[in-house]
């Protein structure tokens, strides 16, 4: 039987509902609590990283706040245990009895909470609580909402088009975590304003998102020749022998047969991994710019917590000021960290001090000018580049380097060379054609030499030389 530390509640009788109530249980040597214990308790500060104690709060601190609240009495229920703080009377309430006495907990910034006597009420607010609606039914499990009531009921701040249980929307919004949106509008401001009505909102990935095996359906292999003119005789799913299809080495979703590719590319039969025309724009647009961020859950014998509810919790006004002397970490924490991703965590008196240490520049280092740093990029796009000069660039005969047909189009990648430069060949050039282009109608390489180019053919530039590279280091320099 698991009792938590702070509110001294234990899951003998646990409902279903309850973990949308007081949160997940979280474990760590022998510290049971309640996530939203930990974060509506006033008192309660958070000075560690996700990876220290029990997502960021600290094992001393908790402690310490349990030992406190066994001194509070709660102005429900008279008993004592009480760890929340009414933001505007001060008055101090548990959980369970701030959910049954209709107070309003704010789950963003300070985690701040108001007694029922104390809610903050706008105009919209006033006015469903002095005419509350009548036949309303929730939008969400379209089960009638019998009593109208402000502390039962959520709504979308941002259109106001309807009303859901709150058990409901709790439900929904940690099931959507990331991808929540307002049920009648599709807001995004959505998951902001619904912290503000008791709803607690993951910062993670959706249930869907992270389910095993959600997806497998997406691994099953499509084995078949996209080539716009597919030399096989068998048909384009034929896969055996030396009909064999390669996939796209990026995406796996263009395959092509290595016959239709080197028939396509003009390349010897041993033709290197394939990469469909897509891939390959998105590669060089890109340019290795895309970023990931995921938030694992760790678990060891004596712990359970799942890192993926971790939220930041800002300083309270009303919490006891933070003891600058003491540790960021317990000796807890220390111990049972060191397998663990280290975080360092700055106090606020900490950073401080290192400002006030930090040697202010003299006037002489103001003035002093910045070097501009030349950027050169490698892929040109356009219409944003500058104005192209292929009368000297790509002037016939040019220099074939491949081509290839994809997405109703023909591309033709050339070498880009200028005589008068110490190295002639100054990258490479993509060209687009239509399909029905007359320029192309003959595609033999006689033809594709004397190809007459206009700056509409430009589909993509690069400063990558290719084989010329190679060439150059093993040619001496004259």
């Amino acid at each position: 039987m698991r009792i938590c530390e702070i509110c001294k509640r234990t899951d003998e009788n646990e409902k279903e509902d309850d973990a949308l109530l007081y949160g997940d249980w979280m474990t760590k040597q022998y510290v049971t609590v309640h996530y939203y214990c930990l974060l509506l308790s006033t008192n309660l500060p958070q000075r560690g990283g996700d990876s220290s104690g029990i997502l960021g709060f600290l094992l001393r601190d908790i402690r310490q706040e349990a030992t406190a609240a066994q001194k509070r009495k709660c102005c429900y229920c008279d008993e004592k245990g009480a760890s929340i703080f009414c933001r505007k009377c001060r008055k101090c309430f548990h959980l369970a009895c701030g959910l049954e006495g209709r107070c309003v907990s704010h789950f963003t910034d300070e985690f701040s909470s108001y007694c029922d006597s104390c809610v903050p009420h706008d105009v919209y607010q006033r006015h469903l609580l002095a005419n509350p609606p009548k036949n309303v039914r929730c939008d969400i499990c379209f089960r009638p909402i019998i009593k109208f009531m402000l502390s039962l009921v959520t709504y979308g701040d941002c259109c106001r088009q309807g009303f859901a249980h709150r058990t409901c929307m709790r439900q929904y919004a940690i099931a959507s975590g990331y991808y929540l949106r307002c049920l009648w509008c599709r807001g995004k401001s959505f998951r902001d304003t619904i912290k503000l009505q008791s709803v607690f909102v993951p910062d993670r990935d959706a249930t869907w998102e992270r389910q095993k095996n959600a997806y497998s359906e997406l691994h099953s292999k499509r084995m078949r020749c996209d080539q716009t003119e597919c030399l096989c005789p068998k048909g384009r799913n034929y896969n055996r022998g030396t009909w064999t299809i390669q996939l796209c080495t990026l995406c796996a979703a263009t395959g092509t047969h290595l016959k239709c590719l080197v028939g396509a590319m003009r390349l010897p039969r041993t033709a290197p991994e394939f990469k469909c025309v897509f891939c390959t724009e998105v590669v060089l647009k890109l340019q290795g710019n895309q970023k990931s961020s995921n938030k694992s859950s760790w678990k060891t014998t004596d712990e359970c917590i799942d890192a993926s509810f971790y939220l930041h919790k800002k300083p309270c006004d009303l919490s006891m000021p933070m003891d600058v002397d003491s540790p960021t970490q317990s000796d807890e924490d220390n111990a049972s960290s060191s397998n663990e991703s280290s975080i360092v965590t700055v106090v606020a008196s900490q950073e401080f001090k290192r400002q006030k240490q930090l040697p202010t520049p003299t006037r002489k280092e103001e003035e002093q000018p910045v070097e501009d740093v030349n950027v050169v990029d490698s892929v040109i796009e356009l219409p944003d580049s500058q104005p192209l000069d292929i009368t000297t660039t790509l002037k016939p005969p040019l220099l074939l380097c491949k081509s290839f047909t994809a997405g109703g189009f023909f591309f033709l990648v050339v070498f880009e060379y200028q005589d008068q430069e110490p190295k002639p060949a100054i990258g490479t050039c993509t060209l687009r054609f239509a399909i029905d282009d007359p320029r192309i109608k003959d595609r033999s390489e006689e033809t594709l030499l004397q190809l007459s180019v206009t700056e509409a053919d430009v589909w993509i530039r690069d400063s990558n030389r290719g084989i010329y590279d190679k060439i150059d280091q093993y040619t001496p320099n004259f």
